[in-house]
């Protein structure tokens, strides 16, 4: 049996991570062969490692027979290993020949030769029956398009080992036919395929075999006959499908939030719920599914092109922030350290920032100083947060406390309705605890809250419905019993259609 790339005890650490331990990965030359995991299983660690982005910290490689070792993207070219990216790596000014031979330009007298250059690119796009102008400029391309330009991109280097990284998320259904038959015409030409996907019904359509990541741990590999739906998701799960998760007992209110067909092209479109007081109303659904761009929306970060927001029966804006705020409407992004904490600035500002309009006066002029300490004792108290005084550099506090921080700036402005983007990540046990009671004094008080964590466990058991988002759109809303994780991950799949 011939092997295209044969991987041995990959292991990568990033400060206060282990990505991947031991992993190790057989890929048969001319299959495709599908890995598949949750958020967070390394299943793009391991693929940015075969790509020479990453350096592995132990483990060695075998392409084609040969030993290998990369320390830069080009050794993994060179070695015949190509990587499409979910974010295209294409020049939108040049045009696709150009973007398909950058930085191998056929030369004559020393300019470029652009009769070579269109021969070529024509005999090989033929190659690989794909219907290009090589002409055009890429910008002018559709998703699809250019996708077939990193393809014929991939080929053109020679490569006998191509990685498609959830190459259909933007994809509609006859693009991604599409797709599937020139992946057969690269198969048909003894090319190997490496495909990640989180679409359960794509990775049964194209896949030879398939492997499973968990952890950053290698859970196994087998052929595609051998496996079915519940077994791959059983496996990339990692335990057994618990049906009594804690659920929230507090009495659930009136209606507080509700939106109506909010769409914005192409990340989601129609999204329509509607969240009650005391209500913690779940999110969940793979990477790249719409969630964030929806939630994005909802705080008018990014515009909508169209939709209806209420707040207790009453229309809201959505031309900015600050009118989301005035409807009580907050906000705590998942990434807290880039977008969330003011790094350089002390705790006390950090957590009172949105209230100074709310209690200066004079036009702005003057803060008094004992409002904005009143504000910062009100809330650093009831988030429990450490720290040696309200001047200290909120970046030297530990990741937990800076996450009390975020959240209690963005309660500081009384809100109405919460959406709350992975709030435990990267934070300890104990500080877990504590924010969980948090939320639960929260929701007894009347706060309607929307969570979104690609914990699983975290999102099950806080959740009293759980909206899953599949290609930017409500696939299915489950309630009570009905949310667990096996639900969640063949909707979000597709495996499952949703209640």
């Amino acid at each position: 049996m011939d092997f295209a790339v044969r991987a041995r005890n990959i292991t990568k650490t990033f400060p206060g991570v282990k990505a991947l331990t031991d992993v190790s990965l057989d890929v048969i030359a001319g299959e495709t062969h599908s890995i598949v995991g949750e958020n967070g299983a390394g299943k793009s660690t391991l693929m940015k490692v075969l790509g020479g982005v990453y350096i592995p910290d132990s483990g060695e490689f075998e392409v084609c027979g040969e030993s290998a070792r990369f320390k830069h993207p080009v050794d993994s070219q060179r070695a015949g290993i190509s990587v499409i990216y979910q974010e295209f790596n294409l020049m939108s000014e040049l045009s696709v020949a150009e973007n398909i031979y950058a930085n191998r330009l056929p030369l004559r007298f020393g300019f470029v030769d652009r009769k070579r250059l269109i021969s070529e690119t024509t005999e090989l796009l033929t190659l690989l029956d794909l219907p290009l102008d090589p002409e055009i400029e890429v910008g002018k391309l559709s998703v699809a398009e250019k996708q077939m330009t990193e393809i014929a991109k991939a080929v053109s280097l020679d490569a006998s080992v191509i990685i498609m990284d959830e190459p259909t998320a933007a994809l509609n259904d006859a693009e991604v036919v599409r797709l599937f038959e020139i992946i057969k015409n690269l198969k048909d030409q003894g090319k190997t395929i490496l495909y990640i996907s989180h679409r359960m019904k794509e990775i049964f359509d194209v896949s030879d075999r398939v492997t499973v990541l968990r952890d950053g741990k290698l859970v196994g590999t087998a052929p595609l006959a051998e496996l079915d739906v519940d077994k791959i998701v059983r496996m990339m799960v990692g335990r057994d499908v618990k049906a009594f998760y804690r659920h929230p007992g507090n009495q659930i209110g009136e209606t507080v939030l509700k939106v109506n067909n909010l769409c914005r092209e192409p990340y989601f479109r129609n999204i329509s719920f509607d969240v009650k007081a005391g209500e913690i109303f779940g999110l969940g659904g793979l990477m790249g599914c719409g969630i964030e761009e929806i939630c994005r929306a909802l705080y008018s970060l990014d515009s909508v092109d169209s939709g209806i927001l209420s707040i207790e029966g009453e229309e809201v804006s959505l031309k900015n922030t600050a009118h989301a705020m005035a409807a009580g409407i907050a906000y705590v992004t998942e990434d807290r350290k880039e977008s969330g904490i003011f790094p350089l600035m002390g705790v006390r500002d950090n957590l009172t920032i949105n209230t100074l309009t709310q209690i200066s006066r004079f036009g702005g002029a003057f803060i008094p100083p004992e409002n904005e300490q009143a504000i910062f004792k009100t809330y650093s108290d009831l988030m429990k947060m450490r720290f040696s005084g309200p001047e200290q550099i909120i970046r030297d506090l530990s990741g937990g406390n800076q996450q009390k921080a975020v959240l209690g700036r963005a309660l500081a402005r009384s809100c109405k309705v919460l959406i709350l983007l992975e709030p435990t990540r990267g934070i300890d046990v104990g500080t877990k605890g504590e924010i969980y009671e948090l939320l639960d004094e929260l929701t007894n008080g009347g706060l309607s809250i929307i969570l979104v964590s690609s914990d699983l466990p975290e999102l099950i058991s806080l959740s009293h419905r759980v909206a899953v988002i599949r290609d930017g759109k409500i696939a299915g809303v489950l309630t009570g019993r009905e949310i667990e994780e096996t639900r969640i991950m063949k909707i979000a799949t597709g495996a499952e259609v949703g209640a």
